[in-house]
């Protein structure tokens, strides 16, 4: 308070003299007031210093905390330096152990691989020497597998050896399976009752060989078939124009008589379509033969009986053997593969046709674009044949066996539809083309001697009544 504010609290307090009687108790009062504002004063103070004592302990109790907690942290960092190179350690251990077991694995899988290899081939060589060719067509592709297995492993001696082996117990193999069907068509098939059954069985064989074999057995089985053809139509007595329609009829009956054996061959061979196809080329090389042979023309009626025939035989080949109007047995070879693998053979034909139109493209100007189609026929072939043979072989190709069955099954269907597209019409009869002038002669002369003819007979004179100046020849003459 100011001095006039005290002024005024000590005249408003004692007014009166009388009332300075209360100043005594009022500076009590204040005295009392005194005390306990300096009590307070006091109490505060102590608090205060009690307080920064206890601050500066609760500072350094932090700082000790904070020093603590700095020394646990660089030694859990210390520890986890050492946790890592003890964990690296250990996984450069464990890694040395999983190359080892790795390669113990492998060691352990080739020699069980090797072993099994061992006995395949001991058994293959058995079979091999006793014919038992069913047994053997599954232990060739078995062997077959198992040398896939050791393509890395070919320049290690006793593996070398195990793939010579095999090659030479496959060239026992080819060798029995020829000498077998040798004896096929020559009448044993009729006194040894077994002897279908094995030849059946030696396909098994053929198709587990390579493609070449089949190739190789089905050529020299036509040759053999056609042997005695040529010999019969090469003699004096049938090497004649006029015979010519015994041709056909001697192959026709060979087909006949032998359909039941020769279904020991499986209908993807095509053995019938395959020997006729031969049988036309050799046919054509004989008539051609006969006619560059002819000292005089040939008889008119002759040459065109002979042509007639030979037409006749090529529209029955086509409708047989023909795309469009197949033979049962090939009809239902093709109607079993479904629908599934069309697109797999599509995409595959469309890949390989690419890459062989490149090829032939390049050749063909070198050649002036003459290509054969059967060029382009064994060419495919050839490609098929390949994916065929090496879809056996690959490793990667047995691991995904359904691969493997679709190469497989692309590759046979499509051979099989490559068959029919050979043409049958025109093959034999396309030889009489450069020997026809004496037809076109004849029928040249015919026809002005029947113009001749009606010449003379002609009158001239226009009937009555008609309105038309129409000759009576004319008529005769248009038809």
């Amino acid at each position: 308070m100011d001095k006039s504010s005290a002024l005024d609290y000590i005249n408003q307090m004692f007014p009166t003299e009388a009332s300075l009687s209360g100043v005594e108790p009022l500076m009590q009062k204040i005295h009392s007031e005194i005390r306990r504002v300096d009590a307070g004063i006091l109490a505060a103070v102590r608090q205060q210093s009690n307080s920064g004592t206890k601050a500066k302990e609760d500072l350094a109790a932090a700082t000790r905390a904070v020093e603590e907690l700095m020394y646990k942290i660089r030694e859990i960092k210390s520890k986890a330096e050492q946790s890592e190179t003890m964990v690296q350690e250990i996984c450069r251990d464990i890694k040395k152990l999983d190359f080892a077991k790795k390669h113990i694995t492998t060691t352990i899988t080739a020699l069980h691989r090797l072993t099994m290899l061992v006995s395949a081939v001991e058994q293959l060589q058995v079979m091999a020497s006793k014919r038992q060719y069913k047994e053997a067509a599954a232990q060739l592709e078995a062997v077959n597998q198992l040398c896939s297995h050791f393509e890395a492993y070919k320049d290690i001696p006793k593996i070398t050896e195990l793939r010579e082996k095999f090659k030479n117990i496959r060239q026992i193999l080819k060798s029995h399976v020829f000498s077998d069907f040798s004896s096929l068509g020559t009448g044993k098939e009729t006194e040894e009752s077994n002897l279908l059954q094995q030849l059946a069985d030696a396909c098994l064989v053929v198709d587990a060989l390579e493609p070449s074999v089949r190739e190789e057995l089905v050529k020299n089985f036509c040759s053999r078939e056609l042997t005695s053809y040529q010999q019969i139509f090469e003699g004096a007595e049938l090497a004649k124009l006029d015979k010519t329609e015994r041709r056909y009829a001697w192959i026709k009956r060979r087909l006949r008589t032998n359909e039941e054996i020769w279904k020991i061959f499986p209908p993807l061979w095509h053995v019938p379509y395959l020997l006729c196809i031969q049988f036309c080329k050799l046919t054509r090389t004989q008539i051609v033969e006969i006619l560059d042979n002819l000292k005089e023309k040939p008889d008119v009626g002759t040459l065109l009986l002979a042509l007639q025939r030979t037409l006749e035989f090529e529209e029955e080949l086509a409708d047989k053997f023909g795309a469009g109007t197949r033979s049962k047995e090939a009809g239902n070879d093709f109607e079993d593969t479904g629908e599934s693998n069309n697109q797999a053979i599509s995409d595959i034909r469309k890949k390989y046709e690419k890459k062989l139109a490149a090829h032939q493209g390049s050749e063909s100007k070198e050649k002036d674009g003459q290509k054969d189609l059967l060029v382009q026929e064994l060419g495919y072939v050839h490609i098929f044949g390949e994916i065929y043979y090496a879809g056996k072989h690959l490793p990667f190709l047995h691991k995904d066996k359904l691969c493997f069955q679709l190469i497989k099954l692309a590759a046979e269907n499509y051979l099989s539809a490559l068959m029919w597209q050979f043409n049958f019409r025109g093959i034999i009869s396309s030889c009489f083309e450069p020997h026809m002038a004496v037809y076109v002669e004849l029928e040249e002369k015919t026809l002005m001697e029947n113009l001749e003819k009606l010449v003379q007979e002609e009158t001239w004179d226009i009937e009555e009544g008609t309105q038309t100046n129409i000759l009576s020849s004319s008529m005769q003459v248009t038809t």
